[in-house]
């Protein structure tokens, strides 16, 4: 029997999806055949300038509720969303943001059982939360999302937004050798439930805010992926193009690079149930839905329902955590301990043949940092990011934003392509000029074996002396 360490755990977090959110007090609103939460009739929080609406219905997180002692992992089945109205009551500008926050990728990986025994660490979020930083913090003096409404949907069911089916409860060997045995036969199936979640949140958005005049849609991590899935559905379901809607898709940290070869993108968005639910053309459903088509071609066909929209895609050239959940997707939790990622170099030329794709025939701006870090956007000093060519986040998307007038599309990327670097944290901006974002050069090469990877690479010898008991096998093994 094999008990993980504390380093162990450590060196499995890895593994886990940044969330970046922090806990804020705000009002509330409950959903009800009497009350439909009208954005009109509620008063904001004096904390953050947010409400917090309960929409009930068919809405739930992954998991039912549940609390351990040992791991202090939790989960909650009841799901909410958080809107920030605009000052002075004005519907002009909406931003329908997605938060990010991890992803399961198979039935080894998505169940509760192994999230419960990572604890802190569970690679998926298991409760909606809320968030008052970053484009989200209404104090923050440039904030270029300052006047506009903001309707942040929570993540909470490790499905990139799109999934749509039950998963029976489910333990594998994996289960069976890690610790925290507490966790096991606690008899929990895993509700796949983004996309009701979001109908539920764009049916109330569509409501309360109906015919804005600049309509941008965005999400971070595995958020940004969501919002790209959502993004012809939005398009459609407010009638940009007959309306002339500025309409804008806002992606930071999440472009989509998946090793393609072994497993196309679309098997992923099957597994979750999402290929005919997300706005495909039916064509490109039926693709989806035969796990032939890739990021590219999904992606592509859902700009092509919008040809009239603004594309802005945030990256890292060599962010880590992109490049850890690509090992993720192609060798399973039987990768662990992932010590040879992805090279930065050939991250980031997937990335720019991705957006070169896109660039040939939609309105895409790209902004691409000199670093390893992963999300810009929910940080306080996010205006002050400077990118290969020396621009400054705040400004770019002050002019991506502009309105009326449409920018042309921009490309930030180098001639050549840079190795992986370090980025210090973005120093404040000043009153006059932003400060830019310091790096530091880093060669891409494989890591070292540290201690807790060595005990990890012990464990995963282990499951595979196991996995033949069970006639069970293994990508690595």
């Amino acid at each position: 029997m094999v008990h993980l360490s504390h380093v162990t755990k450590a060196a499995i977090a890895l593994l886990a999806l940044p969330v970046l959110a922090t806990q804020a007090g705000t009002s509330t609103c409950e959903v009800t055949d009497s009350d439909a939460c009208a954005i009109d009739s509620l008063t904001a929080s004096t904390d953050d300038g947010s409400v917090l609406i309960y929409p009930g219905g068919d809405t739930r997180c992954a998991f039912d509720d549940y609390t351990d002692s040992v791991t202090t992992f939790a989960s909650n089945s009841t799901y909410f969303f958080q809107v920030f109205p605009a000052a002075e009551a004005s519907k002009k500008k909406l931003l329908l943001f997605f938060q990010g926050g991890g992803a399961c990728v198979d039935k080894y990986t998505c169940d509760f059982a192994l999230q419960c025994q990572l604890g802190a660490s569970s690679l998926i979020t298991t409760k909606a939360s809320v968030t008052d930083s970053g484009i989200m913090n209404r104090t923050l003096d440039g904030n270029v999302f300052n006047d506009y409404n903001i309707v942040y949907l929570p993540y909470c069911t490790g499905d990139l937004f799109v999934g749509n089916k039950y998963l029976e409860p489910y333990e594998s060997v994996y289960n069976q050798a890690l610790g925290n045995k507490q966790c096991l036969g606690q008899d929990q199936g895993m509700y796949m439930n983004g996309y009701n979640n979001t109908m539920a949140v764009l049916k109330w958005a569509l409501a309360n805010y109906p015919d804005p005049e600049q309509l941008v849609i965005g999400g971070y991590s595995a958020g940004s992926l969501g919002a790209q899935m959502w993004s012809a559905y939005v398009a459609k379901t407010w009638g940009v193009e007959s309306k002339g809607t500025k309409f804008q898709v806002l992606a930071d940290s999440y472009v989509g690079v998946f090793p393609e070869h072994k497993t196309p993108a679309s098997e992923l968005i099957n597994y979750y149930g999402g290929c005919g639910l997300v706005g495909f053309p039916d064509s490109m459903a039926a693709e989806c839905e035969a796990e032939t088509a890739t990021v590219i071609e999904m992606v592509s066909s859902l700009m092509n329902e919008a040809p009239s929209a603004e594309w802005l895609f945030i990256d890292s050239i060599a962010d880590k955590t992109q490049r850890k959940f690509y090992e993720l997707v192609l060798l399973g939790i039987a990768g662990y301990p992932f010590t040879n990622l992805l090279p930065a170099d050939e991250f980031y030329g997937n990335m720019t043949e991705i957006l070169d794709a896109y660039s040939a025939f939609m309105n895409v701006t790209r902004f691409n940092i000199d670093s390893d870090q992963h999300v810009w956007l929910t940080g306080n000093t996010y205006e002050s990011a400077e990118s290969l060519e020396g621009g400054y986040l705040g400004d770019i998307l002050s002019s991506w934003l502009a309105h009326p007038s449409t920018p042309e599309a921009t490309t930030t990327t180098s001639t050549s392509t840079p190795e992986a670097s370090t980025a210090a944290a973005p120093t404040p901006a000043p009153t006059t000029k932003p400060a830019p974002t310091t790096v530091s050069a880093k060669t891409s090469k494989p890591l070292a074996f540290s201690p807790q990877a060595q005990q990890l690479q012990e464990l995963k010898q282990l499951m595979c002396s196991l996995l033949p008991h069970f006639n069970l096998h293994a990508p690595l093994c």
